[in-house]
């Protein structure tokens, strides 16, 4: 495992290996603009933007790889410079493997790294060289000498994959207890799925069914986030509740960590007994292969939407809202049962993009002056079954993301419907009269203000909730 590791958002992902891998009389290269941030005690660089030159750019350099004229580079910075974020010159060396950097490699480093710190001195500037499986480089972090490492490396697409640096592939001990599984994930799945590390926020309904599942499926390890204690309303729908636990007022962590560890697939657990957006779970979330969010108001979706944004992590939203209809025909249904999954790839498109969120919903959300005053938040309407319908969509999403047994890939048409480019997968909707649960054509809009502001740009300040 290496100590830096980049973080590529779908659709970049494409344009930068299209750009690198492509065969001509030189090499190409290509400019990323990248944020930063320590996760999990590692430096993570968050690439942003991708920057291509035109074949005029590029100059006859025979015994050269590829040499470019310095005014085409001139584009990238001046981005860079205006939205303070680091430079990364990548390039390629086609064959598989770890890569090796060449002495123009060390030369070209040399000569510019130092000037885009001149320009940026607060964040890491790099020389990158992709293969055909690895990445290695040539990375100066702020304030710090230039190190030659191997990168590890995560692409968002269809699924997530990730290169890693000398990624020793442990035999789990379970291994023998997911036979009929590994048909579909097959080995290497699994052992992914025993490696990955999974948030649950919301343990209240679906949240845990979604944990329960997680844990039989083979996760390594999952984050229970939720701050409540059970009551008696959740008898009827929180997997694993006991009489007991409603005398004691168990914690909802407490308990769904007791029914991840009856599983006996030996899952970790780490539980945090905090609301979103608390310090403490969003350290946790951060830490995540991909989030699942339970939640019951679009607050707690704004919060968990920026970070799964600003930090390119895969996530995944579930809900159900069932009403009353008031004058229901006769011998007709007498609720209408909505819900949603979503599946939202950094990249890709966001919750603002397909209108799910807006301005105006978050308004009407509040009936006072912060989010301490929700509106009709108590009493809402749940049915286990129902519930557990969305959970285990989701599950079988982060089964995907985690092993792409339905297919990988970084290009649009990973995504698709019937062919069509611009309906992405990932917006599913509910009827739970009918029994239905139907895509809905959803994609990214250009003009997407938060996409545009947030998608991989690193740290933010919080404010926990009082």
């Amino acid at each position: 495992m290496s100590e830096v590791s980049l973080r590529i958002p779908f659709g970049l992902g494409h344009t930068l290996m299209e750009t690198v891998l492509r065969s001509g009389r030189h090499e190409y290269v290509a400019l990323g603009l990248v944020a930063s941030a320590t996760l999990a005690s590692r430096e993570v660089l968050l690439v942003r933007h991708i920057f291509t030159l035109p074949e005029e750019a590029y100059l006859h350099a025979p015994g050269h790889g590829g040499a470019w004229r310095g005014a085409a580079m001139i584009p990238a910075i001046e981005a860079a410079v205006d939205e303070g974020l680091g430079l990364v010159v990548f390039h390629a060396h086609l064959h598989d493997g770890p890569p090796g950097l060449s002495g123009d490699d060390r030369e070209n480093a040399a000569r510019l790294l130092p000037m885009f710190a001149a320009r940026v001195p607060s964040r890491p500037h790099g020389s990158v060289v992709l293969s055909q499986t690895g990445a290695a480089g040539l990375i100066a972090m702020p304030n710090m000498p230039v190190t030659e490492t191997a990168l590890d490396v995560r692409w968002l697409g269809a699924s997530i994959v990730d290169w890693r640096v000398g990624a020793a592939r442990i035999v789990d001990s379970r291994q023998d207890a997911f036979d009929r599984q590994r048909l579909v994930v097959r080995d290497d799945g699994q052992l992914t799925l025993s490696d990955s590390r999974v948030a649950v926020v919301g343990l209240g309904g679906g949240g845990s069914h979604v944990a329960q599942q997680l844990a039989l499926i083979g996760v390594g390890e999952v984050i229970l986030i939720d701050a409540d204690t059970v009551s008696k309303t959740d008898r009827h729908r929180l997997v694993g509740l006991t009489p007991l636990d409603i005398w004691l007022r168990q914690s909802k962590t407490w308990v769904v960590r007791r029914v991840v560890r009856q599983s006996g697939m030996g899952t970790r657990c780490q539980t945090v007994r905090e609301r979103i957006p608390g310090r403490r779970a969003l350290a946790a979330l951060a830490r995540a292969d991909v989030i699942v969010g339970c939640v019951d108001n679009l607050h707690a979706r704004t919060d968990l939407q920026e970070l799964a944004w600003r930090f390119l992590i895969p996530y995944i939203d579930i809900g159900v809202n069932i009403r009353a209809i008031k004058e229901p025909e006769p011998h007709g249904p007498r609720v209408s049962i909505g819900g949603n999954v979503l599946t939202l790839i950094p990249g890709g498109f966001c919750m603002w993009c397909s209108g799910f969120l807006s301005k105006e919903k978050l308004a009407l959300e509040l009936r006072g002056p912060d989010r301490n005053y929700f509106e009709n938040q108590k009493g809402e309407a749940q049915v286990v079954s129902l519930n557990g319908l969305v959970a285990s969509q989701a599950v079988t999403e982060v089964l995907q993301l985690l092993t792409g047994f339905g297919g990988t890939g970084l290009t649009a048409r990973d995504l698709t419907l019937n062919g069509h480019v611009d309906i992405q997968r990932g917006f599913r909707k509910l009827d739970g009269v009918r029994g239905t649960l139907e895509d809905w054509g959803a994609s990214r809009r250009p003009g997407c203000s938060f996409c545009n502001s947030t998608l991989g740009a690193g740290v933010v300040a919080w404010t926990s909730p009082q």
